[in-house]
């Protein structure tokens, strides 16, 4: 009963700071996570069920992309985009805004499906989510129980070792062997669906804190991200613009996430790095035209 009610104690803690951030932040980074217990109705199946090699090969020769494509690769890494957008955006803003590091390993994590599309990560235990209190928006009570770490470079730890160590890269590790899909393709994914929340988080975040974790993460050839070499390492370039209504730079991936690859070939990102500088720029035009 004593431990039920300090793990009780440590996750309303953890949870009033998620609701801070729901009115905090953009609910892109918020959508995307569960702590409480799930809706009832919804379709919800853990990410090591989800990762099943039978219930991968069938969902992607039965999507659309493989029907247009016939190519598994092509299926996979749009597949592997959507898990890295449903995956990553929210771990890494709780982490830098808050300083709160859940644990989103395989065996911690379940996806809550709609239509079969991943939506949001639930998160089965918050006992060992950790609180760097340098970071946290709200001030940490006297008697909280949970893990508290002292810094920065525990907290990232912390976070990586979940979120990549115990998650992206056995996923990566298994869509490689099913497919022979590059891993650099998927590890740039997962950069595409990362990298450029830490310029929308500078408006309510200290500098420190992104420059740090930006750092960290996309930076240095060898960091906490991962033992040995980080694969986050190096996978984007910022590319000139010099057009009147555009942003001075753009950001460019190094390796295309094979979208270009779908028949009738006519469309590609405004980041592939297939496209020269000027069908970019009118690329960038067009979306700005739909946006509005």
């Amino acid at each position: 009963m004593a431990q039920k009610l300090i793990y009780t104690k440590a996750c309303n803690f953890i949870e009033e700071i998620f609701t801070l951030a729901q009115s905090t932040l953009d609910s892109l980074y918020t959508d995307c996570i569960v702590l409480t217990q799930h809706h009832q109705e919804a379709e919800v199946i853990s990410l090591n069920d989800y990762l099943q090699p039978d219930r991968l090969l069938s969902a992607w020769k039965a999507s659309e992309i493989y029907q247009k494509s016939q190519d598994i690769r092509v299926a996979a890494s749009i597949w592997n985009k959507v898990y890295s957008w449903t995956t990553l955006p929210g771990v890494l803003a709780l982490m830098t805004w808050a300083g709160v590091g859940l644990d989103a390993g395989l065996d911690n994590v379940s996806f809550v499906l709609e239509d079969d599309e991943p939506k949001a990560l639930w998160f089965h235990d918050l006992s060992q989510t950790v609180i760097y209190p340098e970071r946290s928006p709200l001030p940490i009570p006297e008697d909280y129980p949970g893990i508290i770490v002292d810094s920065v470079e525990a907290l990232h730890q912390a976070v990586f070792t979940g979120l990549f160590q115990h998650n992206l890269a056995p996923m990566i590790d298994r869509v490689h062997s099913l497919t022979k899909l590059s891993k650099k393709i998927m590890w740039g994914n997962a950069v595409n669906a990362s990298e450029g929340q830490f310029a929308e988080l500078s408006q309510c975040t200290s500098p420190e804190a992104i420059q740090t974790d930006y750092s960290v993460l996309y930076e240095k050839a060898y960091s906490s991200v991962m033992p040995g070499r980080n694969p986050l390492y190096n996978l984007v370039r910022t590319e000139q613009i010099n057009e009147l209504g555009l942003p001075a730079t753009t950001t460019v991936r190094l390796t295309c996430c094979l979208y270009a690859f779908i028949p009738p070939y006519d469309e590609q990102c405004t980041n592939c790095p297939l496209l020269k500088p000027q069908e970019r720029i009118a690329l960038m035009k067009e979306e700005m035209t739909k946006a509005e």
